[in-house]
């Protein structure tokens, strides 16, 4: 089957993981740059950002990678093209440590991490700025539900199924090889292709990966923190992380939102992250 496969999520639920394995199951080979995975699934908002855009007829499968939410406007030209929509779904409290190392802020920094914590929270998400931030991403629930209840009447050709990063961490060879089976990329799954992909793309294969990009300058821009600064792209792949460490003013302002009467309430709950 032709057409747009969208492997969808909010920033840091584990995108770039599973681009890997994708990368490493259909060329049969571990990627070496993240230039390797490119070439399999393309990027949208660096696409946009050099004034390109995917195929609006694809003649094949075509893997797009974006955290942009579902109803921005160029998304709407590939409204019959698309064929299938992967969601990744992470929780909010993992994303929001992972979107807080990456922008450089040391959890010792108490200030700073109270800060960027108190306004995801106010914020029922990440203030991003550059490519896929702004309005184009939306709050952790508003990309959620766009994606997970809507895709169908937005790409009315068009399977949808949403996979939870924590569930892909605890058993990704039978979650990958369920992703693989729905992408419906031409061949029948092979599993010990499932296998060699998912042990190319460990953590620490990824992090050789990124060292190698970087010597490159392959995506210098994603691991610059404050004040122009090198850190790592690939995290610890945590999960299920408490915020205690900010205070209990933070714990507690986070379960207000929890458990209180909101979108990001119910989506929390609905995923299992209301804990």
């Amino acid at each position: 089957m032709n057409g747009i496969r969208w492997i969808a999520s909010y920033p840091k639920a584990g995108n770039t993981w599973l681009r890997c394995m994708l990368a490493a199951y259909i060329t049969g080979k571990a990627p070496q740059t993240w230039k390797d995975m490119e070439t399999v699934s393309l990027e949208l908002e660096g696409m946009l950002h050099l004034g390109d855009m995917p195929p609006t007829e694809p003649t094949k499968p075509v893997l797009v990678k974006t955290h942009l939410k579902a109803d921005v406007p160029v998304l709407g030209l590939y409204s019959e093209a698309t064929a299938k929509v992967l969601y990744l779904v992470r929780n909010p409290r993992d994303i929001l440590l992972s979107a807080m190392r990456m922008t450089a802020i040391s959890r010792d920094d108490m200030e700073s991490s109270r800060t960027f914590a108190r306004d995801f929270i106010a914020n029922e998400g990440l203030r991003m700025r550059g490519r896929g931030g702004g309005a184009g991403l939306g709050s952790w629930p508003e990309n959620v539900r766009i994606w997970t209840e809507s895709s169908r009447d937005r790409f009315p050709n068009a399977d949808v199924l949403t996979m939870r990063y924590e569930d892909l961490k605890g058993d990704p060879v039978a979650r990958f090889s369920e992703i693989v089976e729905f992408l419906d990329l031409g061949d029948p799954v092979d599993i010990e292709d499932i296998r060699r992909a998912v042990a190319a793309c460990t953590l620490e294969r990824m992090r050789e990966l990124e060292k190698r990009s970087q010597q490159q300058g392959q995506w210098a821009s994603m691991t610059g923190g404050r004040g122009g600064e090198k850190h790592p792209f690939v995290g610890e792949g945590r999960y299920d992380q408490s915020l205690s460490f900010l205070g209990e003013d933070i714990e507690s302002a986070y379960q207000e939102l929890l458990h209180g009467d909101s979108e990001f309430a119910h989506y929390a709950k609905q995923y299992g992250y209301a804990g």
